[in-house]
Parts: structure tokens; sequence; C-alpha cells
């Protein structure tokens, strides 16, 4: 009899944690820019078969050579490559607040993470997760690791 009710036990247990708050799904903001087409390459991180490139909107770059903070409504995007394949994006977006969304050590500033797939719908939630624990080491430039690219950019 007792055996009868484990599975259930466990259902129970996987039920009661998609509700407890350190493991809820945070909520993310991040969408992929309808302006995607406007933007500029100013990192490639090409390494083998795959690897990454980085873009930005122009007016985006210019903000950062100015050596000023990147404002609310920056988007930033990576695509990923595989095998010399597109087979992802990253985009990383800030907005006004967005980083009290979060515990204070869940943040990485007012930044949102999210993947979407090659035809630009999002393809993992919970990834989001991951980016800002990285990203969290990078606080001295705007939580980005492509600062001196972006910097160092030119057309």
């Amino acid at each position: 009899m007792i055996l009868s009710f484990r599975p259930l036990t466990v259902v129970v247990f996987c039920i009661a944690g998609l509700f407890s708050t350190s493991t809820m799904a945070q909520t993310n903001r991040a969408t992929f820019p309808a302006n995607f087409d406007e933007m500029v390459m100013y990192g490639d991180y090409r390494r083998g078969s795959g690897g990454e490139l980085a873009y930005a909107l122009l007016e985006t770059i210019a903000i950062a050579k100015s050596g000023q903070p990147l404002p609310p409504g920056t988007v930033l995007v990576l695509e990923i490559y595989n095998d010399g394949a597109l087979v992802s994006y990253f985009v990383m977006e800030k907005g006004e607040g967005w980083g009290l969304d979060f515990a204070e050590e869940d943040r990485a500033g007012d930044w949102h993470f999210q993947q979407f797939g090659t035809d630009r719908t999002v393809r993992r939630e919970a990834l989001a997760d991951r980016c800002v624990s990285c990203h969290q080491g990078a606080a001295e430039n705007d939580f980005m690791f492509t600062w001196g690219r972006m910097q160092d950019y030119m057309p």
C-alpha cells in the first residue's frame, strides 16, 4: 500500500517545487528586436566551426564608445554558430528597473537574457538563469563581456 503512494508523492513534490520561489521560472522580458536587421556586427568570436557574432545598433556602440553606461532600451544580440551553421540567437535586453524582477543575488543589473531559435521565437526560458550567473562577473562593464569590442568597433 505504501509503495502505491510513492509515485503520487513524487508528483506532489515536483508540483510543489514549481511554485517555490527558489525554483520558479523568473520573469523574462527580453524580446527579439524588430530592428535586428539595422544592427551591425561589432564582435566576431568564431573559433573552429562554431562561435558567436555580436550585434548592436550604431547608436548603442556610440554610447559605449563615449564611456557612458548603456541606457534602458538597449538590446544586444549574439548569433550562435555550430558546425558553420546558425543554430540560435541570444538576446540581452536592458529595461528600467528590470533588475527588481529578481532577488539581488540573482540579477545582472537591469538586463534580461533570452535564447531564440533561428525562426526568432523563444527557444528555452530556463537558460536565462545561467546567463545571469555568468554575467554577474562582469559588473564593472555593465554586465557585458563584449564591452571592449564595442568600444573598439570601427565601421
